[in-house]
């Protein structure tokens, strides 16, 4: 089935128009029951995706410097520095899930 694109209020004045010619309502009746129609419509409608979100993930690719996260890993492996807080942010950015489709497009890899 084929999409219609039409301008939400261009779509209200037409099915207004078309229920006071068809339907002989009040022009007020017919003006009132478009909007909702309209409304109802437009609710229906698949939340558009943010294509610049595409491919951003919920967890950067690297660790945060400077935070307590390096701290915080300290106080449960010893001996850590930068190289073995990154290589375990990789573990976890891999872990990651991308942005759910209703946010962003999926990326193409």
């Amino acid at each position: 089935m084929s999409d219609i694109h039409i301008d939400a209020g261009k779509a209200e004045r037409m099915i207004a128009q078309i229920l006071r010619d068809e339907q002989k309502l009040l022009p007020a009746v017919a003006n009132q029951l478009a909007a909702t129609i309209c409304r109802r419509l437009h609710s229906a409608m698949p939340t558009p995706t943010n294509q610049p979100l595409q491919g951003y993930r919920m967890i950067g690719s690297f660790p945060p410097y400077g935070g307590d996260f390096k701290e915080e890993l300290a106080r449960k492996i010893a001996d850590v520095n930068d190289r073995v807080a990154t290589e375990l942010w990789k573990m976890v950015y891999a872990r990651g899930r991308d942005l759910p489709p209703t946010v962003a497009d999926p990326r193409n890899y």
